[in-house]
């Protein structure tokens, strides 16, 4: 199946270098813990982390569930147990962040360990859908518009998940 293309492959490949190149020079020299949301978050994760440079980088996985279909339950559901952060330069690195809630509850569990430093590399910030306040420090795209998106690891029923492109869902 295709959708519509809103960020093309190159596009994102695009940015995924930028955001990853200012990772770099902020953990230079430094031993960063990749904390990667399955499965969203895998293929971003992946090239991320690809090209990160000059950093020592140790990998985790999370496997979290807030939606139900096409639409974030507001609960928090984890698949398993956090890995230890304590004491970490942590990098969560996921897919998307819309209501905040998922990354808000993902915060406050994780900086209750007394990691370092925790900040969040998003592929998509969503803003129009906040339902409470949520930054997220390295972001490849900001989509102002309530899009249903697809592709690089965003999927709809587990469908769009490994197009290398971001598509919209008409």
């Amino acid at each position: 199946m295709t959708y519509p293309i809103v960020f093309s492959e190159e596009q994102v490949q695009a940015r995924v270098r930028e955001v990853a190149a200012r990772v770099s020079a902020d953990y230079a020299g430094k031993r960063l813990l990749c904390l990667v949301v399955l499965r969203g978050g895998f293929f971003f994760a992946a090239d991320l982390i690809r090209n990160i440079h000059g950093v020592n980088i140790e990998l985790e996985f999370v496997k979290l569930e807030s939606y139900v279909g096409r639409s974030s339950s507001g609960r928090l559901r984890l698949h398993g147990q956090l890995p230890r952060v304590s004491g970490y330069d942590v990098l969560v690195i996921e897919d998307l962040v819309d209501t905040g809630l998922t990354l808000a509850n993902l915060h406050e569990a994780l900086q209750a360990q007394g990691p370092h430093s925790l900040r969040y590399a998003i592929v998509v910030d969503k803003k129009a859908r906040r339902k409470i306040p949520f930054e997220c420090e390295y972001v490849c795209f900001d989509v102002a518009a309530d899009k249903f998106l697809v592709g690089y690891g965003m999927d709809d029923n587990n469908k769009g998940r490994t197009l290398p492109y971001i598509g919209e869902v008409a």
